[in-house]
């Protein structure tokens, strides 16, 4: 038996009505607007981005995605109806915010955070694992 693809014409309004409606379209969004004000952010205290990290960012996506070949990362665009453009934003967008989490670490320090319960418990227990693992060796 034979697949046959069905071509399905679907408006944009359709699939934020079902996102709305199946709960998905607020965190969606929420995720979106934080990556866009944090992108914002990132570039105005001075992160930049080279080519060689987005170069890695790119090398990252495609073993992550099992995309080996050039032919394969097109396919995988054109499947999601994806431009290059969109994939390379998204990373950039990774690579600032990657950065900018790093320069808030440094500037807040970890003292105040371990203080938070949760956060003391978590922290024991990889400690707890590590010595575990070692232990079993």
């Amino acid at each position: 038996m034979a697949n046959k693809k069905q071509e399905v014409e679907l408006a944009v309004a359709e699939v934020v009505d079902y996102l709305r409606i199946t709960g998905q379209f607020a965190p969606a969004l929420k995720a979106v607007v934080e990556r866009k004000v944090t992108a914002d952010a990132a570039r105005k205290s001075g992160i930049k981005i080279s080519t060689k990290q987005l170069q890695s960012a790119a090398d990252t996506f495609r073993a992550m995605n099992g995309l080996a070949k050039a032919s394969d990362t097109e396919k995988w665009l054109r499947q999601n109806g994806l431009t290059v453009e969109a994939l390379e934003d998204y990373l950039e967008t990774n690579i600032l915010l990657n950065g900018f989490k790093s320069k808030l670490e440094k500037k807040a320090g970890a003292a105040k955070y371990m203080k938070a319960p949760i956060i003391k418990e978590s922290v024991r227990e990889l400690i707890y694992k590590d010595w575990l693992a070692s232990a079993l060796k």
